[in-house]
Parts: structure tokens; sequence; C-alpha cells
């Protein structure tokens, strides 16, 4: 008797937890900055492996010192929620705002090209860190402060590789630092 009182609480108790955030849209329960974008103007490493010039669809800010602009975003989606545990599994990918990035077309080159594609792969890279976190400390959907929290810290990663990147690389023209980097990049040393 015993035993099945305390299956029954135990199962009152998993399907408490996993209510907790089963009302929200799918996305909403963590942060993702690709859903603020309209329909297209997003893309991630998911979809698109390799950058191109159309896919910096503003026009360029030629009152700026800067030859472009990659306007970077990182979505992370509820994968699943285990039903018996509440223990959310995301997917993350990092990826760009096509309609806040911009070149100026006088200055298109393949190192440009190079520069922004690997700050496209940076972005990815801590997005993916962010996955690996999040989803092997089995952490229950409801608990979206947690989540937010690791997702916030691969956020703040990223931005600070990304400043050193930028700077090392005198943003794009240094094509020996973007090789450099290409390397720490292979070798999970960012």
């Amino acid at each position: 008797m015993i035993r099945i009182i305390l299956t029954v609480l135990a199962l009152c108790l998993t399907l408490f937890t996993f209510g907790q955030g089963k009302n929200q849209e799918k996305w909403d329960k963590v942060i993702s900055e690709m859903t603020k974008a309209n329909k297209g103007d997003t893309i991630s490493l998911r979809s698109k492996k390799n950058l191109e010039w159309s896919d910096f669809k503003m026009s360029p800010d030629l009152n700026k010192d800067l030859n472009a602009n990659i306007e970077l975003t990182f979505g992370v989606f509820t994968k699943n929620v285990n039903f018996w545990t509440g223990v959310i599994t995301v997917e993350s990918y990092g990826g760009i705002r096509r309609d806040l990035s911009w070149v100026n077309p006088q200055l298109e080159t393949q190192q440009l090209l190079n520069y922004l594609q690997l700050k496209y792969e940076i972005a990815h890279f801590f997005a993916k860190q962010s996955e690996k976190e999040i989803n092997s400390k089995k952490i229950n959907a409801g608990n979206v402060n947690k989540i937010n929290g690791i997702i916030e810290t691969y956020l703040n990663a990223r931005d600070k590789s990304l400043n050193e990147f930028d700077i090392e690389s005198n943003f794009g023209k240094n094509a020996e630092i973007i090789d450099k980097w290409k390397q720490k990049l292979s070798n999970n040393e960012i």
C-alpha cells in the first residue's frame, strides 16, 4: 500500500514539475535571439554553412569606419521535455540577422568574407557549448532562470572572444590573425 501511495505521489510531483513550463510556446521557455527577427531574416549554421555577400541585406552604413557589420544571433530551442522528469533537452545554433547585417559593396573581398564567416562560426561554437552544458546538467524545464543563466554566460563569453578577435585582426584586415583564430576554433581553444 505504501508503494502505491509513493508511486502516485511521485507521479503527481513529476506532472507538476513538467507542467511548470508546458503552457508556454516552445521557444519562449529559454532565451533565443533568433526569434526576435522576421521569418527569413535569420540564418544559422544549421541551415547554411557558408555565408555569401547576399546574406548581408541591410543597406551599408557608409558613415562608419567599418567595412561590414554582422549582427550575430544565438538561438536556443527546446528540443524535448521529458514527460516523467521534466528535464529539458535543447538545441542551440549560432547565426546572423540578415536584416541587420551589411557590407560596403566596394570593399567586398574574400578576406573580409573569411573574417565574417569565422565570426559566424565562433557564434555557433558558443551556442553549441551552451547546448552541451544545459543538456549535461539535466535541468528541469521549469527552471528557466538556471537555463537562461547558462545561456547568458555563453553569450558573454562569445562577445568577449569576438571583441578579442576584432581587435587582434584589426576588424578582418590581418589575414594571419584570421588564420590563427580559425586554428584556435578548430582546436576548441577559444
